[in-house]
């Protein structure tokens, strides 16, 4: 009786070992890969010292010049020219490089975090609508709302061309319209496109004509195209083939091009550039959740959810979305570095950060011409930021990829 009693309990101890999580299993995957915790320590050392500098050494860069020390090489003891110690050298104005690498630190994190956080919100939200609805059928609140939507950013383009907002808004009003009167005129459908045609280009025509007549005409003609697309309300597999069109028409462009043209036309700014990033970056995630969402539509869970008649709200957000963010987790940390090496390559070219605030691209850009007079620490150093912070978010990605794939749990 003893030893039955001893192998329960050994075979119950057993059970109880092996049932782990997937994020517990994945942190020790991931803490036993010599290449993540190398990505994770440089990616740690990032983040404290661009943290730690913004809120704890003060720095104002309008104010920062010294003349005097113009371009002196790194040194680690006090020279003639200067009282003060600059390990990484001045710059062409006299200012301390290693200050402003470190606080250049903070703006680059902050470009990486919100451009990651516009393209994952909007590109995830939209792959995430168009992967479930595209083999689910829409209901009326769900059509009413996705066909709004479908006029807001259609009419997008109309009130951007005249600079009026509020025209996006009655194109989103107009595609409401059409989804709560489905039925009116069902029977006759090219009525019903040339009626909403007529009200489309009277909506973009008559408000544009208050900015001018050229104006006028070419939103009228806009109009009366959003129009016959909102006539008919939007099913779920024509919302997702539209919404990746889209996707597909934005990757059509190269990244560094678009972006470019999008601060080229804002202007330049940290600001501006964050938003170019985070546009230029909304297809991968959008093309990623789409993709991510049709591999886990057709599992049981997912299927008895919706025979039992759970709503599409509950099996989206308790059973598809907790299932596909692997993959989005691992995007969103190598999209930090791609959205750092962007935003370098925006300020080397003077369409980034707005001088004298401190950007490693920026600072590159500043400073490469004087390689030929022997500056080299100049560029050296703000380009080693750029490297390692990339490297580190990019051996991190790695070792997430591997550490949340499920065929390596044990």
């Amino acid at each position: 009786m003893t030893e039955i009693i001893s192998e329960d309990q050994l075979l119950t101890e057993f059970a109880v070992r092996e049932h782990r999580s997937l994020w517990l299993d994945a942190w020790r995957r991931l803490i036993s890969n010599r290449t993540a915790i190398l990505g994770l320590v440089i990616v740690a050392i990032f983040l404290l010292t661009a943290i730690g500098a913004h809120f704890f050494w003060e720095y104002d860069p309008t104010v920062d010049l010294d003349y005097n020390a113009k371009l002196l090489a790194p040194t680690f003891v006090r020279s003639e020219e200067s009282d003060q110690l600059h390990i990484f050298g001045t710059d062409k104005l006299g200012r301390d490089i290693f200050r402003r690498v470190v606080h250049g630190g903070w703006n680059s994190l902050r470009v990486g975090i919100i451009a990651v956080s516009i393209s994952l919100s909007i590109g995830g939200i939209l792959g995430l609508l168009a992967g479930f609805f595209e083999s689910t059928h829409l209901n009326g609140v769900e059509q009413a709302v996705l066909t709004s939507l479908l006029g807001l950013g259609c009419g997008a383009l109309p009130a951007w061309i005249a600079n009026q907002p509020f025209q996006a808004l009655l194109f989103m009003l107009l595609g409401l319209g059409s989804a709560l009167f489905s039925t009116f005129m069902a029977q006759s459908p090219y009525l019903r496109k040339v009626l909403f045609g007529v009200i489309g280009m009277a909506i973009g025509g008559l408000l544009g004509l208050l900015v001018a007549p050229l104006v006028g005409l070419v939103c009228a003609v806009v109009g009366l195209g959003i129009g016959i697309i909102l006539a008919k309300p939007i099913s779920g597999k024509a919302f997702s083939s539209f919404t990746m069109r889209v996707m597909d028409i934005i990757l059509s462009f190269p990244s560094y091009l678009l972006a470019i043209a999008i601060v080229a036309f804002l202007g330049p700014g940290l600001e501006k550039g964050m938003l170019a990033i985070g546009f230029v970056g909304i297809p991968v995630y959008a093309r990623l959740a789409r993709s991510a969402v049709l591999s886990v539509s057709q599992k049981e869970y997912v299927l008895a959810s919706q025979s039992i008649g759970e709503s599409h709200g509950r099996i989206l957000f308790r059973h598809i979305v907790p299932n596909i963010l692997s993959p989005i987790i691992v995007q969103a940390t190598m999209g930090l570095a791609d959205a750092i090496l962007s935003a370098a390559a925006l300020g080397f070219l003077g369409l980034g950060a707005v001088p004298p605030i401190p950007e490693w691209g920026a600072m590159l850009g500043d400073s490469y011409k004087y390689l030929s007079s022997g500056a080299w620490w100049a560029v050296l150093f703000p380009g080693l930021a750029i490297m390692f912070s990339v490297l580190g978010f990019n051996l991190l990605g790695d070792g997430l990829r591997d550490a949340l794939d499920p065929k390596m749990r044990l």
